[in-house]
């Protein structure tokens, strides 16, 4: 007995349309699209990943900015608002580490299915590691706060008139930290880092520090991705010329389509415009790396203090 061959025919085909022109696509033009589109979405993960990483340390930032100006306003402020400073810091602390752990996890993975070769990348990673104490130490800190405790144990609210000879302007400031004395008690701390730790270790200015190493490898990762990127948008840019080229028509709602026996068994959605918000956040979220050299000041210019 014959066995019935499965036929199977790619064509392109706008939906949006009660009738239109269907053009024919090879399946190894099928297969390039489908490839492509992966690439893309890949790296479109890529850059959300990195967006909400960002915009999880302006959050912890601004929530320490937001402390020190009702600090400004209030007067002494009592036990109970230490407290509620402190559970809004380590909301936004262990946020950021989620989200730096998050995309240091699928970086490697989604540079693999972009097409690229994740090393150069690790190699990146692991630099920043070596460099930094403070990345070291916001790495332990996501560690622990995922199997052991908190990351903000304490805040410091401070004060201060400035010039020192001359006092002028009362400058107010704030500091969470982590303690050493309690990350001791924690034995799942890792204890080559635990050893290089002073009493009190800043968290906004080792957050800085990590975020600025993180942003680095995102640097190295977006290198290694723009070449296939760039493959794969071309390949969508020219098919949709080649629709709208055949179809005498520019149509929206254009895919590209796999029958067997007549039955649609894959489609492929071919626009840009969703790869049109990841070139946006490109744009927008420029890597720093020197992240742990900057800081933010409401003093008005001329007013700096030496």
């Amino acid at each position: 007995m014959m066995e019935n061959k499965t036929q199977r025919e790619c064509s392109l085909y706008v939906y949006a349309l009660d009738s239109n022109p269907e053009f024919p696509l090879t399946e190894g033009g099928f297969q390039s699209l489908k490839h492509a589109k992966n690439c893309l979405n890949a790296a479109m993960a890529l850059e959300e990943n990195f967006d909400l990483l960002i915009n999880n340390y302006r959050d912890l930032e601004l929530e320490a900015i937001s402390a020190s100006v009702n600090d400004m306003t209030t007067g002494m402020p009592d036990y109970d608002d230490f407290f509620e400073v402190r559970t809004r810091l380590n909301r936004r602390v262990i946020n950021l580490l989620s989200a730096t752990r998050m995309y240091m996890d699928q970086c490697p993975q989604l540079l693999k299915r972009i097409g690229a070769e994740p090393k150069a990348a690790k190699e990146v990673s692991s630099k920043a590691y070596d460099d930094a104490f403070e990345y070291r130490f916001m790495e332990a800190l996501r560690n622990h706060v995922q199997h052991a405790g908190l990351a903000v144990h304490g805040v410091t609210m401070g004060k201060s008139w400035l010039p020192a000879e001359a006092p002028e302007k009362l400058q107010f400031s704030i500091t969470p930290y982590a303690s050493r004395s309690v990350l001791e008690e924690s034995s799942g701390f890792k204890r080559a880092v635990l050893d290089e730790c002073p009493d009190q270790v800043g968290i906004i200015s080792a957050a800085r520090i990590h975020v600025g190493g993180i942003s680095s490898v995102h640097r190295k990762a977006r290198e290694l991705i723009d070449p296939f990127v760039h493959e794969a948008r071309r390949l969508f840019q020219d098919t949709i010329a080649r629709h709208e080229g055949e179809a005498e028509n520019r149509c929206l709602g254009l895919f590209a389509l796999a029958r067997e026996d007549g039955e649609i068994v894959e489609k492929i959605s071919i626009l840009l415009d969703w790869d049109d918000i990841r070139q946006n956040l490109v744009r927008k979220n420029h890597p720093i790396e020197n992240l742990g050299r900057r800081f933010v000041t409401s003093e008005a210019k001329g007013g700096q203090y030496e």
